[in-house]
């Protein structure tokens, strides 16, 4: 049931009430439904033609003397823009102190016909967000990857730094294996039937690189340069593509050369080529052990905050507004495309259009958006307040990679009030998060490199979030 509440303008002499009602349209939609009396209409219309009065030049008028007619007809549209506002200001925000109510963005206007002589009403639909009362942060048993750095774990980057330097040379009478090039013309069909985009020349292609779809690739393993091999496969369900999603295909796929890759040496001028100035080969592998050694403390805490995440949704279970979770998507498919957008790629090359990408993300974004307002309600509970050097040494961190001008950047960035908002907002979650750890038991579980990085990449496979 709608609540009435009446007050006077501020400052104003008294006139009839100004009322407005609000109405609870669902969990979190509230219509605030505002009317300004036919005398407080006039009040305002009269204050603000005598001030147009004073100001306005009209040619046949002497400074002062334009009739208020004429003036109300003339600047009718600035009347109007006018007296809204100064409406919506004097009424809005003492609606939403009058019934704590805290929406989630700018309210949706709906005016009505601003008429001398006739009352002004207007409405202001609104989302607020919920109210939370957390439950089951403390005390929590967290389990913490422990992993130690092995000469094994140093070998594999090497190997792969090797890889990445290395070229592949063709090689005749070589059977294609896993990890060899096949350099090749395709044409695929369906029923008999080519399809647009099924047809390549001279490709090349890197046996277990999973660039093609499933099965593709396996069948090319012990093909010969001069060969003519038929790949029959199925496109999957979720295929992007939907004329081609589950449909059987064959590939006719004619191969030119099988080359082999041949690797450099692990040496002090492979080392030069991964970037060590100095120090050689040895340089390279205390390089590669300190950075793993940051990647691992980086996974494991990581893990940590994402089994304090899990905990706190499973203990506290609540609806969200649609317009936050809403926003959430819409931010992370801009950042999906940003990511895309630093990698030189096209986000069409996923063959997924916006709504379809926002889509995927509907149940991770309704999830981030939870997470953050109970952090944010662990905080008012527990009266975690941000710390401000801490926000200035986050600054410094994000800006570090601008060399000479990070200076500028971060002056740049304490001048944009949102930006500084979103930067406090992030510092205050990562408190509760530590708070939180402070007043759990951690339990360290032994695990492997190989352990920790591949439950990380199961985790976010398929888009990142």
């Amino acid at each position: 049931m709608g609540v009435i509440l009446s007050f006077s303008a501020t400052n104003q002499p008294k006139l009839e009430v100004m009322e407005f009602t609000i109405q609870d349209k669902s969990a979190f939609d509230r219509e605030i439904n505002f009317v300004f009396s036919a005398a407080e209409v006039e009040q305002h219309l009269d204050e603000e033609l005598s001030r147009l009065a004073t100001s306005v030049r009209l040619p046949g008028f002497r400074p002062g003397k334009i009739p208020k007619k004429i003036l109300e007809s003339r600047f009718k549209e600035h009347l109007d823009g006018t007296l809204t506002t100064r409406f919506f200001k004097e009424s809005y925000p003492k609606a939403l102190a009058e019934h704590d109510l805290n929406p989630v963005d700018q309210p949706e206007i709906n005016l009505g016909n601003l008429v001398r002589g006739q009352s002004f009403t207007y409405s202001a639909t609104i989302q607020v967000y919920p109210k939370i009362e957390p439950t089951g942060y403390t005390g929590l048993s967290l389990l913490e990857p422990k992993v130690e750095i092995t000469d094994t774990d140093v070998d594999k980057m090497v190997e792969e730094i090797r890889r990445s330097h290395g070229r592949f040379e063709a090689e005749a009478n070589k059977s294609a294996a896993l990890g060899d090039q096949v350099m090749m013309d395709f044409e695929g069909t369906i029923d008999g039937i080519p399809f647009e985009g099924g047809k390549g020349e001279k490709y090349l292609l890197e046996l277990g690189s999973g660039r093609f779809i499933p099965g593709f690739e396996d069948q090319l393993v012990s093909a010969k340069a001069g060969e003519t091999v038929m790949v029959n496969v199925t496109f999957p369900n979720d295929y992007g593509n939907k004329d081609l999603a589950g449909k059987n295909s064959q590939f006719k796929c004619f191969i030119h050369e099988v080359r082999v890759q041949v690797l450099p040496d692990a040496n002090d001028e492979l080392a030069t080529k991964a970037g060590m100035a100095q120090g050689g080969i040895e340089q390279l592998r205390r390089s590669i052990r300190e950075r793993l050694e940051n990647d691992v403390k980086f996974k494991a805490k990581k893990k940590v905050e994402d089994a304090i995440y899990e905990a706190l949704l499973k203990d506290n279970v609540f609806d969200i507004p649609s317009r936050l979770e809403e926003r959430e998507r819409q931010y992370m498919l801009e950042q999906i495309k940003r990511q895309y957008q630093t990698r030189g790629l096209d986000l069409s090359q996923l063959n997924l259009n916006d709504q379809q990408i926002l889509d995927i993300f509907g149940q991770s974004a309704g999830k981030r958006v939870r997470i953050e307002l109970l952090l944010s309600s662990i905080a008012n509970k527990e009266n975690i307040r941000v710390d401000e050097a801490r926000v200035e040494e986050h600054l410094r961190e994000m800006t570090q990679a601008f060399g000479e001008k990070a200076v500028e950047v971060r002056r740049m960035v304490r001048e944009d009030k949102d930006r500084m908002e979103d930067l406090r907002h992030t510092v205050l979650q990562g408190m509760v998060v530590e708070w939180i750890i402070k007043n759990s038991t951690i339990v360290e579980q032994p695990s492997s490199l190989d352990e920790l990085m591949g439950s990380d990449k199961e985790n976010n496979a398929g888009l990142q979030e």
